[in-house]
């Protein structure tokens, strides 16, 4: 199975200029952290956004392994004055999209607080329920 088959495609006017598209899994994290922060670099996305990228991009895919089925796909473009990176799974899904991250989770909690880091560090965050999976996209400005 390819990751076509299991993911849409991205609409047409997000694919300026060229970007990146890759399926991961664990084994692939760190290749994938440099994929991104050279076509980020490429895109002209600067510290401390770019920084904040790595962090983003990083977590969503960690999530995309441990909660959506061991694997995922990360897409990363720039369109207009932005970066936007998107992560999808096929695992079973967030419950509340609506509400997911918006929340500071206390310390004391074991986990739950990557996508309030993710909602922290970016510009824009939006997330998607599928049949099945997830697709969180992010928006960095430039």
């Amino acid at each position: 199975m390819t990751a076509a088959d299991w993911l849409p495609e991205p609409p047409p006017a997000m694919a300026e200029p060229e970007g990146l598209d890759t399926v991961f899994v664990a084994d692939d994290l760190y290749s994938l952290r440099a994929a991104v922060a050279a076509h980020a670099g490429e895109f002209g996305l600067t510290e401390p956004g770019l920084g904040r990228l790595l962090v983003v991009a990083t977590e969503l895919a960690t999530n995309a392994i441990r909660h959506g089925g061991g694997r995922g796909r990360l897409r990363l473009w720039r369109h207009d004055a932005a970066v936007h990176c998107e992560v999808s799974d096929d695992g079973p899904g967030i419950a509340d999209t609506a509400s997911a991250g918006m929340n500071r989770v206390p310390l004391s909690t074991e986990g739950g607080r990557g996508l309030w880091v993710v909602r922290q560090f970016t510009d824009e965050m939006t997330i998607t329920g599928r049949e099945p999976g997830t697709t969180i996209t992010v928006t960095f400005k430039l």
